[in-house]
């Protein structure tokens, strides 16, 4: 298991305490020089995952819903998403928690291309 890989741009150890701070696999930045960075090998598979994980949440969360309201009548009147982030984002986090793992060790940190900005030219 790694502890560390370097940016592609200043090669400076990035940790996994640092790409567990990332907001998501596609606003990856090195924490030293800035570097908007990007992951290629593992990602594809773990958006594959999720089009698994999203339909798995939504039934646990109606499941939970249907057992809860039968002793608390009033959870039926709940919306979803708030059962959903009060029950099962522990859940969600390790899920999130594992996607960061695997990343980390088995992925491969590439730089972002720059966009270009085109300007029409006004003469």
């Amino acid at each position: 298991m790694r502890t560390s890989v370097p940016c592609p741009n200043c090669r400076k150890s990035i940790t996994l305490e640092d790409f567990e701070d990332f907001t998501s696999p596609f606003t990856m930045k090195c924490p030293h020089c800035r570097a908007k960075l990007k992951e290629t090998r593992v990602t594809p598979f773990l958006l594959i995952g999720l089009v698994f994980m999203v339909p798995l949440f939504i039934y646990l969360t109606e499941l939970l819903i249907t057992l809860l309201s039968g002793v608390l009548p009033a959870v039926k009147s709940v919306p979803s998403i708030i059962v959903f982030v009060g029950l099962l984002y522990p859940l969600y986090a390790l899920y999130e928690r594992v996607n960061g793992l695997i990343m980390f060790n088995k992925g491969n940190l590439q730089l972002k291309k720059a966009r270009k900005h085109h300007r029409f030219n006004r003469k």
